[in-house]
């Protein structure tokens, strides 16, 4: 968790002016519907197979993307560490609904012909 942190860290301190009465927009986990799309984007590493570490990997970067809109439209401080620590509380089981509903085997890997 503290890597994970430190990795965040440069970008969290990136945000710097922020107004404390903006309003919140949270991170909202995910909900079981998946975009065609967004499966080429969880194969980190191009290898045709997604596993549940790359579709992490694409839920923080989503994350990060969000705290950054958020910065651009004067969302505060806080709103934004919400976003990401709710990101971080919900990431390992976000990530595991993804593969269970893409992955029709069972064998916690999605191969390229689950993802027609």
């Amino acid at each position: 968790m503290k890597k994970i942190i430190m990795g965040l860290l440069p970008a969290v301190l990136a945000l710097t002016v922020f107004d404390a009465n903006a309003g919140y927009s949270g991170y909202v986990p995910y909900t079981g519907t998946t975009k065609a799309s967004a499966v080429d984007e969880y194969d980190q590493n191009k290898d045709g197979y997604i596993t549940s570490d790359e579709v992490k990997v694409e839920l923080r970067e989503d994350a990060i993307a969000k705290a950054i809109k958020m910065q651009r439209q004067g969302k505060s401080q806080k709103a934004i560490d919400q976003v990401i620590m709710n990101m971080e509380d919900s990431v390992e089981q976000d990530a595991e609904k993804i593969i269970d509903k893409l992955d029709t085997d069972g064998d916690e890997l999605v191969e390229p012909e689950e993802q027609k």
